[in-house]
């Protein structure tokens, strides 16, 4: 398996490799190709000299430019591509200067290949130059784009540089050098145009260079967009799944929590089942029975209670404030602090989605305050036709601001799911028609004030949904 790595990964290198030198090859006999072209320029340029038309020379000059970058384009793509395989963008600062000999080296030496074989290319300062925008273009993007972009990149940078090979002003600089290049500024010479030509190369080099320097930015900026964007989605990913993990969590607890709860009356039932079997008082036997339908029928009702939110039941406030204060004691121990004023109401409810809906607020509450000694203190009386709860933390509280985002579903300042605050609304204000209340600000902690309808003596008995 190792070696069939070994060999994929050697085939990948040897497709740029070989497009690379393609590319060169292709540069080195684009001149013969071009022949005729060159011929038909010679053609036109003297046509311009025997008509003394300024504008056609304006039109040969850039005909001719264009062949000049036709033919060399291939060289610098060649160069580039060799480059970006064997030393990428990035890394140590020896080896990116070692990875800019590369074109520094084979475009010079497709030159002389290229003189040898009987094309007169002038390597001047344009060719420099686009030496240049290839290290330049290399150098900007270490994600760089497509084949395609990158050839129109390099074509804008060396089109602008072979303007100035048509500038005569700069011919002393070792610019248009070349025998095409040398017969329109001969010809522009001959018409007096020379003013006209410098203007119209100097502008158009102008052009071009900027057309490829803002598609080079392009090219960063779009390697940067990439970037933010993998950054971005790597945290929403780490952000969800933090949340599927709090998610799993709670339910984990809340499973237990429940199966703890189940657990009571069934070993209730267990035992007096076994007390029945050993007794022989009949008397004592209906007791126990009677004890065993009760366990029974109260874990009756929380399967109901779980599989149907509608399910209702009168308890007294006592046993509603008991039965929380056992569901979150395994979980906080001393994390919680109840405080119960007599006498308190019957409610009628759904007592397991009830006390899953306060235990998430305490829940909060606990988080809210982080590593505090201090608990989360639970207050319960009676308030009128209410049965009030109050949960009081000492957090840092809720900014003005997120107090209208809090029971948004999957809204949350800690990273968790988000869920708790608005599944408390649903159960104590849809379902049931109580009243939740936040009271809050920075500095201060948080207060949560629940309200549950409640049953007062005298009140028909409700009946199971």
């Amino acid at each position: 398996m190792h070696t069939r790595g070994r060999s994929a990964h050697a085939r990948f290198r040897f497709l740029p490799t070989a497009v690379g030198f393609g590319l060169l090859a292709l540069g080195i006999v684009a001149g013969h190709l071009l022949r005729s072209v060159d011929l038909r320029l010679v053609s036109a340029t003297r046509s311009v000299i025997a008509g003394g038309d300024s504008g056609r020379l304006l039109v040969v000059a850039t005909q001719v430019t264009a062949l000049n970058t036709l033919r060399v384009l291939p060289l610098y793509l060649g160069a580039f591509v060799l480059m970006e395989e064997y030393v990428p963008a990035g890394g140590r600062w020896t080896r990116r200067v070692l990875g800019y000999l590369v074109p520094a080296l084979l475009v010079p030496l497709s030159y002389q290949v290229i003189r040898l074989i009987g094309t007169p290319y002038d390597f001047g300062v344009p060719a420099m130059l686009s030496v240049a925008g290839v290290i330049l273009v290399h150098a900007l993007s270490p994600y760089p784009q497509g084949l395609f972009f990158r050839a129109f990149t390099f074509g804008m940078f060396s089109f602008g540089w072979q303007w100035l090979g048509m500038a005569p002003m700069l011919t002393g600089y070792g610019f248009g050098m070349g025998d095409l290049s040398s017969d329109v500024k001969n010809a522009a010479a001959f018409l007096g145009q020379e003013a006209l030509l410098n203007q119209w190369s100097v502008v158009s080099c102008g052009l071009f260079v900027g057309i490829a320097l803002v598609m080079a930015k392009f090219m960063v900026d779009y390697r940067n967009h990439l970037d933010l964007m993998r950054r971005h989605q790597a945290k929403e990913l780490e952000m969800r799944q933090a949340a599927a993990r709090n998610l799993e969590a709670r339910s984990r607890a809340e499973m237990q929590r429940l199966v703890h709860d189940l657990k009571t009356p069934l070993t209730t039932v267990q035992g007096l089942l076994s007390l029945i079997a050993m007794t022989e008082d009949h008397t004592k036997t209906a007791e126990y029975v009677e004890r065993v339908v009760q366990a029974v029928e109260r874990m009756n009702h929380m399967i109901s209670e779980i599989l149907y939110p509608e399910t209702r039941r009168r308890v007294s406030g006592g046993e509603l404030v008991r039965m929380l204060h056992s569901h979150v004691s395994g979980a906080h121990r001393s994390g919680v602090r109840f405080e119960t004023t007599e006498p308190l109401p019957d409610v009628e409810v759904n007592v397991v989605r009830t006390i899953r809906a306060m235990a998430n607020l305490i829940q909060n509450a606990r988080d809210a305050m982080g590593d505090s000694p201090e608990p989360v203190l639970v207050r319960v009386s009676g308030d009128g036709p209410s049965l009030r709860f109050e949960v009081i933390d000492q957090g840092p509280g809720i900014p003005l601001e997120l107090m209208d985002q809090l029971f948004t579903p999957g809204f949350s300042t800690k990273g968790s799911s988000g869920l708790g605050l608005s599944f408390a609304r649903e159960v104590i204000v849809q379902e049931h028609g109580g009243t939740l209340e936040v009271d809050s600000e920075p500095g201060r902690g948080t207060t949560i004030i629940v309200k549950l309808p409640a049953i007062f003596e005298g009140a028909a008995a409700p009946q199971d949904g």
